[in-house]
């Protein structure tokens, strides 16, 4: 055996080792999330696991992101599967979720919880029949949140995301921050 040959089994046995994020990131080198400002080193999956039952997401979309994007939007991830999980009529399983995703969020985001549960100067039958009036089936003894800046915020983070991972997943390359709505991914 030649030893060219021996040294380019050695580099492909190399290449094996390195793992799938590794050869992403060398791929795409520029965070998908930041607008190509900082180096990518992980990767971010779009939808997030939570928003599924027994967190089994499809490996679709997948974008480059820095470390600071991508741990600056889990509380937005976070938000999204809660909300997503609001169900009247849920089964087993997303009960369960539902309650796992909860108890991450009294430690995450208590804030998201203040806002869900304040109950002052909540008008409920008010609240039925304005969801009523806009076509929303809604049982007479469900159980109503209210809905404030902290979610509504968190659910634009989150939009704002997708767009930048449907964009990343379309073109193969960040979005540009020139002229681009920005926002920012600060808790």
């Amino acid at each position: 055996m030649s030893l060219f040959l021996c040294l380019g089994d050695m580099m492909g046995e190399a290449k094996l080792k390195r793992s799938a994020t590794q050869r992403f990131i060398e791929q795409f080198p520029l965070c998908a999330l930041c607008g190509g400002e900082c180096a990518s080193t992980t990767r971010e999956h779009m939808p997030p696991k939570s928003l599924f039952d027994k967190s089994h997401r499809p490996d679709k979309l997948v974008m480059p992101a820095c470390a600071v994007c991508n741990g600056g939007t889990s509380k937005a991830d976070l938000t999204a599967a809660m909300v997503s999980r609001w169900n009247y009529n849920s089964p087993h399983q997303e009960r369960e979720d539902h309650s796992r995703l909860a108890n991450q969020v009294r430690i995450q985001a208590p804030e998201l919880i203040d806002e869900w549960t304040k109950k002052d100067g909540f008008d409920r039958k008010g609240a039925l029949e304005r969801l009523r009036r806009y076509g929303v089936e809604v049982p007479d003894d469900a159980s109503l949140i209210r809905v404030g800046p902290h979610t509504i915020r968190q659910l634009n983070i989150f939009a704002h995301k997708a767009a930048l991972c449907l964009h990343f997943e379309h073109f193969k390359k960040p979005l540009s921050n020139s002229g681009r709505v920005f926002c920012s991914l600060e808790n």
